[in-house]
């Protein structure tokens, strides 16, 4: 019984230890205002995918506390998280190698536990082209593309929008949509 006590005790004690070391090392890693995480998606010829990203854990990834608006940032607060996504088109098993169309990429969701939507606080600026930048020439069963997404916060209009999002584990939803082609690749 006396063996027990000790292995719990020194359990508890070596989670107090490593406790202490892992707060230590995210805390000496926190020292930018934006940060980046990374994805890989894979599309069917023609379809949409929806890809969901938890904010909270994107930004506690880098080191990082909160995602915040321009002007808010402090110790531990970023104004902005880059996300990139490394998408493929597959075909099919259909004879369907070496074609080309666009893929188009849009943030359609941003909602708290509840849910309720919160999308009016939130910017996707994206790395491709297009009037929106987020069109990319894709090929199948080509190369991936490189789709680099920054988001940013606008600042909540008052209390009530500001109790929608703070403190609270915000999901970004994502549609990676490849138009459907009989284009060969060049």
């Amino acid at each position: 019984m006396k063996k027990r006590g000790l292995v719990i005790g020194l359990l508890i004690m070596l989670a107090v230890i490593t406790s202490g070391f892992t707060y230590a090392f995210w805390a000496a890693g926190v020292a930018a205002d934006s940060e980046t995480a990374t994805g890989t998606i894979s599309v069917g010829t023609g379809n949409t995918v929806t890809s969901t990203v938890n904010v909270a854990a994107a930004v506690n990834s880098q080191g990082a506390d909160d995602l915040v608006p321009a002007g808010f940032a402090e110790t531990g607060k970023i104004t902005s998280l880059t996300l990139t996504f490394s998408v493929d088109w597959d075909s099919t098993g259909l004879d369907a190698s070496n074609l080309q169309s666009t893929l188009t990429v849009a943030l359609t969701a941003a909602t708290n536990p509840t849910p309720t939507s919160v999308l009016s606080l939130f910017n996707a600026s994206f790395n491709g082209a297009g009037v929106g930048g987020n069109e990319y020439t894709v090929v199948t069963d080509g190369d991936a593309v490189s789709v680099v997404v920054t988001i940013t916060m606008d600042e909540p209009a008052d209390k009530a929008e500001y109790d929608l999002v703070a403190g609270l584990d915000i999901l970004l939803t994502f549609s990676f949509t490849v138009a459907a082609s009989t284009t060969p690749a060049p």
